[in-house]
Order: C-alpha cells, then structure tokens, then sequence
C-alpha cells in the first residue's frame, strides 16, 4: 500500500491543473502454469475475483487521436479465496480512437461533433509493472501487458465516462509451487502466470478550460 499511495502523490502532484481521472474495475482472474502437462488441472487456483481501484493523468498527442493515461491502481481479491493476492502497479495505458485518427480538436469528447461511437470508441494497448503477494507467497514485481476497448460518453465539457472492457496478463511468474499429480507424481517449483480479464468504468476530468 505504500508504494501505490507515493505513486499516487506522484501522479496527482503532475495533474492537479489538468487532466485526471479514476475508474473502478471488477476482475475475474485465471492463473495459468505453462510448465504443467496439459493434462492436470489446477481448478483450485483457476478463478478468484477481485475489486480494483485505479487513479491515472490524462494527456494526448496534438494532432492524433492518441491519448496517454499513465495509471496506477490497487486491486485485491473479493472474500477469502485460495489464491489470496493483492497487487499494486502503474500501466501507461494508451487510447487509440481508430474511427477518429485524424481529429485535432484538443478537447473533451463532449466537445466534439459527430456520432458517439466514431467519436469515443477506442482501443487501449497498456504496458506496466504490478507488485503483488501471489498464492499467500512473499510479493513478487512483474511486468504485464494488457489490451481493451472503451468508449467514452461526454456528460458535460468537464467529465466523461467511460466503459470499458480489459485483458490484463503477466509476462513472468507469479507464484511458484509444488505440484502433486493424482498418480503421486511430484512436479517442483511450477510457475503461475496470471490473466486477468477486466470490466470497468472510469471518469475523465478536464480542468483546462480553455481547451473547452
């Protein structure tokens, strides 16, 4: 928790007079072991949700539909579940509006004319780096990649909400563990890898009022 509130400081100290945001994720997580037969089924770690809170900075190219929201967020599990993990990271989470490239017009999507789907839909490509306490194990930094798609809905030149539809991966171990096959068989020091499928809603707020 100390990690996410300094990089917290951090983000908000960069965007009090601009443009920020925070969403709320649920997220339903698989672990998967690459170095299991496929065989052996690992049900017991398989599916456990989990609330995630997530507070990032807004800013976007000049003359390109590509917005940046560099992110950080805290996610733990829902209940007691066997996986018990929790997890704070930072994603540098990239919006591309591939109906709407071309646009230059630096404002909210509430300020811009045309259909709402052409306007807010977007695809989101997000690199980062989590922190987490895996399997009840000691915490473990890893890097992640995650992709989605959103589309914003101006409510008024100052906000827009946003859903938003999310996959999230690890791209090293999580966890390690030995595993016990039903035949007696003993596999040590198998890795988990965690996938984490989210749904979303986040709020945009602009301060720049003169981008209005």
């Amino acid at each position: 928790m100390r990690l996410f509130f300094w990089l917290v400081c951090c983000l908000f100290t960069a965007g009090a007079s601009a443009q920020f945001g925070s969403g709320v994720y649920y997220n339903i997580n698989r672990l998967s072991a690459p170095d299991l037969p496929s065989r052996l089924d690992i049900a017991d770690f398989d599916v456990y949700n989990a609330a995630e809170l997530t507070l990032y900075y807004w800013f976007r190219l000049p003359k390109q539909r590509v917005e940046f929201q560099p992110s950080v967020y805290y996610a733990h599990d829902l209940g007691e579940t066997v996986a018990n993990t929790s997890e704070v990271g930072f994603q540098f989470k990239t919006n591309i509006y591939v109906f709407d490239l071309g646009t230059d017009c630096h404002c909210p999507t509430f300020g811009k004319q045309g259909p709402q789907l052409q306007k807010g839909f977007f695809v989101q490509l997000s690199p980062g780096v989590a922190n987490g306490r895996y399997l009840g194990q000691d915490r473990r930094t890893v890097a992640t990649l995650g992709a989605g798609v959103g589309l914003d809905i101006g409510i008024s030149n100052l906000a827009t909400i946003t859903p938003l539809l999310a996959y999230r991966r690890t791209l090293s171990s999580v966890a390690n563990a030995t595993w016990t096959d039903d035949d007696g068989s003993t596999l040590t020091d198998v890795s988990f890898r965690r996938n984490t499928f989210q749904l979303g809603l986040q709020a945009t707020f602009r301060l720049d009022r003169r981008n209005y």
